[in-house]
């Protein structure tokens, strides 16, 4: 432990060019000792390969049930103790990565921001990008030093069910259901705007379209950077894949319902619509 500290301290400092970065990018600094590579994917295909150094995490070792509500973010010292398993430390950037254009990365890249840690971005691509470009993969995993990392509450990133009573009729805040039309129709969080977290995504295996045509849809659909914008969707995924969009466009007020639907149909006294729609 004491020298991978050491190599850290004595390193360049790392940067990161922003929320998101490139296979390029990634390449570039792959042996820097102060990367720690995320990858958000099952056991079994990280087995089969991973990018080099990265280690593995799941996205149910970073929830509890809370209540009746599966997958809610691990409190903060239980949190502390998943991260220093990870092996991360201040001075450290962290890059999350998966097969799924991003989408369970962001749910980590959100809790992370959660809990004050600012030095992480999304690899846009992932591993389907990583490997179709022939970059350097093994099945080796990598045992890291205990971590010392260090949570500090940053709750401008989060939004709980009560929270939102109290604000639904404020004008300056927009919700964005980021779940399917249907999902949408069938019940949704009183005057929620309908974004499918999908429509970030390009054809290809990117994390997100060109900014300038998602912010001018966005604009359309009243989602705008002047206002606090508050995602969810059934269980806080696909809302966290919009939350890192919007936050990478530059939005400045943007939280997560963690709960998303699947609390806060399950609270009696919180209104949904359309009126008299079927909680589940």
């Amino acid at each position: 432990m004491q020298k991978k500290d050491v190599r850290l301290a004595a390193a360049p400092e790392l940067l990161l060019p922003g929320r998101v970065v490139t296979t390029d990018w990634v390449a570039e600094h792959l042996e820097h000792p102060a990367l720690r590579l995320l990858d958000v994917r099952d056991a079994a295909h990280f087995g089969f390969g991973h990018l080099p150094h990265a280690v593995q995490v799941t996205l149910e070792s970073l929830g509890e049930t809370v209540g009746e509500v599966p997958g809610m973010l691990l409190p903060p010292l239980a949190f502390t103790k998943a991260m220093n398993q990870l092996g991360i430390r201040p001075g450290m950037v962290v890059v999350a990565y998966d097969d799924n254009w991003g989408l369970p990365a962001s749910r980590l890249l959100w809790a992370l921001e959660r809990y004050g840690f600012q030095q992480a971005a999304l690899l846009t691509g992932g591993w389907d990008q990583w490997l179709a470009e022939g970059r350097p993969a093994t099945a080796a995993a990598d045992a890291p030093a205990t971590g010392t990392f260090e949570t500090h509450s940053a709750d401008q990133t989060v939004a709980q069910w009560a929270w939102l009573q109290e604000h639904l009729q404020d004008p300056d805040l927009v919700l964005v259901d980021t779940r399917g039309r249907q999902e949408y129709g069938a019940g949704h969080l009183p005057g929620a705007r309908h974004w499918d977290w999908f429509g970030a995504v390009p054809s290809g295996w990117e994390a997100m379209r060109p900014a300038d045509e998602l912010r001018a849809e966005l604009a359309q659909a009243g989602i705008t950077p002047d206002k606090e914008i508050v995602t969810y969707c059934r269980s806080g995924v696909r809302a966290a894949h919009t939350y890192w969009v919007l936050r990478t466009l530059g939005y400045p007020r943007v939280r997560l319902y963690d709960g998303s639907w699947l609390e806060w149909q399950s609270i009696p006294a919180l209104p949904i619509e359309p009126s008299g729609a079927s909680p589940h």
